[in-house]
């Protein structure tokens, strides 16, 4: 094997890697990028800057178009993903790749379980090999829990001990706290250092800066495809790493300005909703948003924020209650008839309801205001073209042309773009599903702005979002879900922590029902 000149420390670096696309999008050019053994080193930059390609040719995803990878000194050529899983890499992704339906055990061993005369699964086996790992590494695990029926802490635990179990020695954990509490995201951290001293290299990657310093020994950023350096993360202030990234000043507060609340444009009441396995999802659960206030929605993922989400915006309905947009009752309609009631809806799933990821960037831009753009009952290419021009100018959305095909964009990109075509339309209230989950600051600044525009432009928001620094930045009352219900409401945002948030959304603590009944108010 062709042997490297790093130092005898680094166990992971890239030489020289470019990658180019077909049509010529450069994603990565000549970027140098060492990780030494028993590190936590941080990769950051803005959405589009090329960290997701990098950490793809690292894992075999994507081919390398020119460059050299070496792991421990030795040059590697990877073909597939089960090349350096062999060598001792391992990726947690964003989004979990786990079966619902199976256990925690049975996700652990999948593909390299135990099996008793050649076929069946051995469950116990499983069960054992799943304790023995958590225990090695300090880990609590329910082994014979459901996925379905397990907090997303114990599924960020749970990816990463797949990986350990697969002999990974270099973790690649993509935004591991995106969707935890403070608590939550503490525990991690304490995990994580005690994996660095059992000797296992970490790579994270994340856009909360605050997190970055404060579990990485080292920090490399990325703008444009190209390296900007690598530093000792003391070295570093959260302003500086973020110039770094974005080429300017980055603004981390936003200026709220007073606006007086008006009538209500939006109020559930008393909804109800199982899932189709029976478990409870919603329960009983009223509040009201006016036009000119935000009323966010904090909770630890799985608690009935996705299913409120899901039955205001006529995506799926209640089994009990009612929801109204300006005062008609919607309940049971579809989310076309909740769109020309008066509502826009940003997604919580961008790719799967939120765009036609295969149509250009244009059409997608237009989906919802393409009967305004018309001429004689013909679609107006000059109508079109001018107001996805707009958008895209608007919000900063980078991509090629208009054209292209909206699934080429970065994600964060992706979402400016849906942010932009829902801000659009003059809807009077606002479903906003973490409009800021996993972009980088710059885009972040800007969209955070964004929200506050409809703020001042007396709309209704509802917030929801697993960012508390966003919520509490934003919000003028939250609300917060546990087990389907409406558990906390706070409506001094300003002298409300992050601390005091997590402890409502863990179950810790809570408000009596004399005090959630004025949410709807």
């Amino acid at each position: 094997m062709e042997q490297s000149q790093n130092t005898a420390s680094n166990i992971l670096e890239v030489k020289n890697i470019t990658k180019i696309y077909p049509g010529g999008t450069i994603a990565n050019h000549n970027i140098n990028f060492a990780v030494q053994e028993g590190e936590i080193h941080a990769l950051v930059g803005e959405n589009g800057a090329g960290k997701t390609t990098l950490m793809k040719m690292l894992f075999g995803i994507e081919s390398v178009t020119s460059g050299e990878i070496y792991f421990r000194g030795e040059k590697q050529e990877f073909t597939s993903t089960a090349e350096p899983i062999a060598l001792g890499l391992g990726m947690v992704h964003q989004h979990f790749m786990l079966i619902p339906s199976f256990t925690v055990a049975e996700n652990l061993l999948l593909g390299v379980e135990e099996r008793r005369l050649g076929f069946f699964t051995d469950v116990s086996a499983c069960v054992k090999a799943t304790n023995e790992i958590a225990a090695k590494y300090g880990f609590e695990i329910d082994a014979e829990k459901r996925v379905r029926d397990i907090g997303v802490s114990m599924k960020q635990k749970l990816e990463i001990l797949k990986a350990l179990y697969r002999g990974a020695r270099v973790l690649i954990l993509d935004e591991p706290t995106a969707v935890l509490t403070p608590q939550e995201t503490d525990q991690l951290f304490e995990q994580l250092i005690g994996l660095k001293e059992q000797g296992i290299t970490i790579i994270f990657i994340s856009h909360k800066l605050n997190e970055v310093k404060r579990i990485s020994d080292r920090v490399t950023v990325l703008r444009d495809g190209e390296s900007q350096g690598t530093y000792d993360a003391d070295e570093l202030t959260e302003m500086k790493i973020s110039n770094l990234m974005v080429g300017r000043d980055i603004t981390f507060h936003a200026n709220k300005k007073p606006v007086t609340p008006g009538e209500v444009a939006l109020r559930v009441e008393n909804l109800r909703y199982k899932d189709k396995f029976g478990v409870t999802k919603l329960d009983g659960v009223s509040l009201a948003v006016r036009k000119g206030e935000i009323l966010g929605v904090a909770g630890v993922e799985g608690n009935g924020q996705s299913e409120l989400s899901s039955i205001i915006s006529g995506l799926m309905k209640p089994d009990e209650g009612q929801v109204y947009i300006d005062g008609a009752d919607m309940t049971g309609k579809n989310s076309g008839d909740f769109r020309r009631a008066g509502l826009s809806h940003v997604p919580e799933d961008r790719m799967y309801n939120g765009c036609i990821a295969g149509l250009a960037l244009q059409d997608n831009l237009v989906s919802n205001v393409f009967g305004e753009l018309t001429t004689r009952g013909m679609m107006d290419k000059k109508k079109v073209s001018e107001y996805a021009s707009k958008i895209v100018k608007e919000y900063s959305v980078k991509a090629q042309s208009l054209k292209s095909p909206l699934k080429s964009l970065s994600g964060g990109n992706m979402q400016k773009a849906i942010v932009g075509r829902e801000f659009s339309v003059g809807a009077d209230a606002l479903l906003v599903n973490h409009p800021t989950r996993g972009i980088d600051v710059g885009a972040e600044e800007m969209l955070r702005h964004k929200v506050l525009d409809m703020r001042e432009e007396m709309k209704a928001v509802l917030l929801i979002s697993a960012s508390l620094p966003e919520l509490l930045a934003l919000s003028d009352r939250i609300v917060v879900f546990n087990g389907g219900r409406i558990t906390g409401y706070l409506t001094d945002v300003p002298n409300t922590s992050e601390s005091d948030l997590g402890l409502y959304m863990l179950g810790l603590k809570e408000d009596d029902a004399e005090r959630i009944a004025e949410v709807a108010k």
